[in-house]
């Protein structure tokens, strides 16, 4: 019998140089564990990240909240720039509905290019501060997006045996924000992480092209219908954004102290 934990006859000869005498005893996962979507697979430990620098904090805060006024921009001016300017529309704002709107009337290369790089732009700064606040990561994330705090919470309190495989498919299907956070809170490996999240983002991409063709002459009559009431749906949208731009921000300004804290 070769285990560890049974002890040698007192009189044993010294064993050879090359027997194996003894093995490691088993690393246990902490909650600090790289881990991957098979849950099979034994989570090696990891030294906790540390935190940002308070003006590293504030730079990556003021990334979010450009992104977060570039996307109203972007709704606000969808019935001006959906025809005369459809590239810079989704440079500012590549959500599905401006997609689904703006296919069609750019070039093949360009609905592929400058959707996918505005989507992943704020994925890295979500998954950077899940690796680097963890628990206080998800409770800012559950502040700021409040429809995502029970699925957040489960995701990440490890708890759920299948968490890491729901996180993986997560962020292949809908990479959104806190996706991203949760997918850094379990600490993913990176290329695990970009490799599902740029995948996902191209095959939604391709799915919204397809739809748009298959529903070319009804999306174009939408489109000439914002078109022509440009002035009434940017007073709307002007309203509903500024709503929801005050909430946006009121949201993301209360739940920052949580990451400054000490």
């Amino acid at each position: 019998d070769d285990h560890a934990d049974a002890a040698p006859p007192p009189a044993a000869d010294p064993a050879p140089s090359g027997a194996v005498v003894a093995r490691d005893d088993a690393v246990v996962a902490r909650d600090d564990a790289v881990v991957t979507p098979d849950d099979a697979v034994v989570a090696q430990p990891r030294p906790p990240v540390a935190p940002f620098s308070k003006p590293t904090l504030v730079a990556v805060f003021v990334a979010i909240g450009l992104l977060i006024a570039a996307n109203n921009i972007g709704f606000a001016n969808l019935a001006r720039w959906v025809d005369d300017q459809p590239v810079r529309l989704l440079a500012f704002n590549s959500t599905n509905k401006i997609l689904i709107t703006v296919a069609g009337r750019v070039p093949e290369w360009v609905f592929f290019a400058v959707p996918l790089l505005r989507l992943l732009a704020p994925d890295p700064l979500f998954y950077a501060l899940g690796v680097r606040y963890r628990d206080v990561a998800v409770r800012w994330g559950s502040d700021l997006y409040p429809g995502a705090k029970d699925w957040l919470t489960e995701l990440t309190s490890g708890a759920n045996p299948g968490a890491h495989r729901t996180l993986a498919i997560l962020t292949f299907v809908a990479p959104n924000n806190p996706v991203c956070l949760a997918a850094g809170v379990i600490r993913m490996p990176p290329r695990l992480f970009w490799g599902l999240n740029i995948a996902g983002t191209l095959t939604r991409i391709a799915l919204i092209r397809l739809l748009a063709a298959l529903f070319a002459d009804q999306l174009d009559w939408l489109v000439e219908a914002i078109v022509s009431s440009q002035s009434w749906f940017t007073r709307i949208a002007l309203v509903v954004l500024a709503v929801y731009t005050v909430v946006q921000v009121k949201r993301l300004a209360g739940s920052a102290d949580d990451l400054n804290g000490p």
